[in-house]
């Protein structure tokens, strides 16, 4: 199935739905090759502004998720990820007390892949989304709980490959 990628929901639409219900989220974790470093963005909106995170976003209706990971590096860093790669981790769960919409907080159930870079220094252009990205230890313990969490279940899962 073809899935339209330039579909948006009016935002009375979305709004809705992020106060009602918890939206499916995919983020993929970058990782060095000695998986030692993940590669972090800063958020340039809410919910987190100004916080170092992973990419991601929502998943589109008929998406399949391998896919909306690849877009979602694509789309928010012109990152092109090779799908082979590109490895399932698993699920977590993530409340948020705000959203970009005032009084509205922000619930999503995410998948979580990981993709190993080839090379630290790579060719990022941001989307309106980041500001700037930085390689963070894998222990580093500034690093937001969630994206501890999402590094935690990164490694365990390579460690079971």
């Amino acid at each position: 199935m073809k899935i339209n990628t330039k579909k948006h929901i009016p935002d009375k639409i979305f709004k809705g739905i992020l106060a009602n219900m918890p939206v499916c989220t995919i983020d993929v974790v970058l990782l060095n090759k000695k998986k030692d470093k993940t590669l972090l963005f800063k958020r340039n909106n809410e919910p987190l502004k100004n916080v170092y995170f992973t990419i991601g976003g929502r998943a589109l209706k008929g998406e399949i998720l391998l896919d909306c990971a690849v877009r979602q590096a694509k789309r928010e860093l012109n990152l092109k990820i090779n799908p082979k790669k590109t490895i399932f981790v698993g699920v977590t769960q993530e409340n948020h007390k705000n959203s970009i919409y005032k009084n509205v907080s922000y619930d999503s159930i995410t998948i979580i892949f990981v993709y190993i870079l080839e090379k630290e220094d790579v060719d990022i252009k941001f989307d309106a989304q980041h500001s700037a990205y930085k390689w963070f230890p894998v222990r580093d313990k500034s690093i937001h709980p969630h994206i501890k969490e999402r590094i935690r279940q990164t490694l365990l899962a390579l460690k079971n490959k």
